[in-house]
Parts: structure tokens; sequence; C-alpha cells
């Protein structure tokens, strides 16, 4: 056996030693990229529960806002409010809606975009009404909408907590 017969066997030695440790780092990659994928997922579910917990805030506030129009309401709950203020609480929920309209509708589907649209042509119509009757009407039309999809957004906050 020559100096290049041995030089040959170490060369294959280390090629094979050296294989084995690229194998032992693919492994170790590879389980790093799935616990690194593991946990950007429980990042993004957790920033989605905390969108939807900060929207269902807001839904409570509306509900507050539009319960004097809300069913059983007579115009006695209706005495020293403001309309306006009313329609300000629904409008700034309606626009958080929109602003979380990918997250919503990827929970709750494309009627999401139907839920806006129609709370926010019934605000037009509260805002625009000739007399308290149709006021009310179209408040309690929201109230409804609202309460509504409240029911929805926690029956999914729920589900997430409880399983």
């Amino acid at each position: 056996m020559t100096w290049t017969d041995g030089a040959t066997w170490v060369g294959t030695g280390l090629a094979l030693i050296s294989m084995v440790v690229a194998i032992w780092q693919a492994r170790q990659a590879k389980s790093a990229a799935a616990h690194a994928e593991e946990m950007r997922d429980e990042i993004a579910s957790r920033a989605a529960h905390s969108e939807l917990s900060g929207l269902n805030g807001m839904l409570v506030a509306a509900i507050r806002a539009m319960d004097k129009y809300g069913p059983g309401a007579g115009p006695a709950a209706r005495r020293g409010n403001s309309p306006d203020s009313d329609a300000a609480t629904v409008r700034a929920l309606t626009v958080n809606m929109a602003q979380l309209r990918n997250l919503l509708v990827k929970k709750f589907g494309n009627e999401v975009g139907d839920v806006i649209a129609k709370v926010n042509q019934l605000l037009v119509r509260f805002a625009a009404a000739p007399n308290a009757t149709e006021q009310h009407q179209h408040g309690s039309d929201i109230y409804n909408e609202i309460v509504e999809f409240s029911g929805n957004i926690k029956k999914v906050l729920d589900g997430t907590i409880y399983g």
C-alpha cells in the first residue's frame, strides 16, 4: 500500500464523516424550520384572536349604544340620548370591521362584506330619518344586525379559548 492509497482511504473516511454531519445538520435545520412554522402559526392565531377580541369590545359598545332602539325599548329609553353619538359608535365598529375584513372573511366567509354594507346603509337611513318612529326602526335593525354578528364572534372566540 502506497502513501496515495492511504491518502485515498483517509479522504474517503473524511468524506463519509462530512456526509454524516451534513445529514445531521439538514435534519436539525428541517426540525427547526418546522418548529419556526408552528410558532409563526401560533403567533398569527394569537394576533387574530387579539384582533377579534378588540372587535368584540367595539361590538359590545355598539350594542350598548343601539340598545335603546332594540326590541322592547320605548321612547323613554331614548330620552336624553344622542342619535349622532350612537351612530358614531356603530360607524367606528364598521370601520374597524372593514380594516379587519380579510381576517373576518377567513373566519366567517364572504357574508362579512354584506353585514358591513347593510349596517352602513342602515346608518345612512338612521341619520336621515325624518321622524323618531323611522329612526327607532332603523336603530332596531342596526341593533339586530350587530347582535347577530356579535354572537358569531363570541362563538369563534369561545371555540378558540375552550377548543
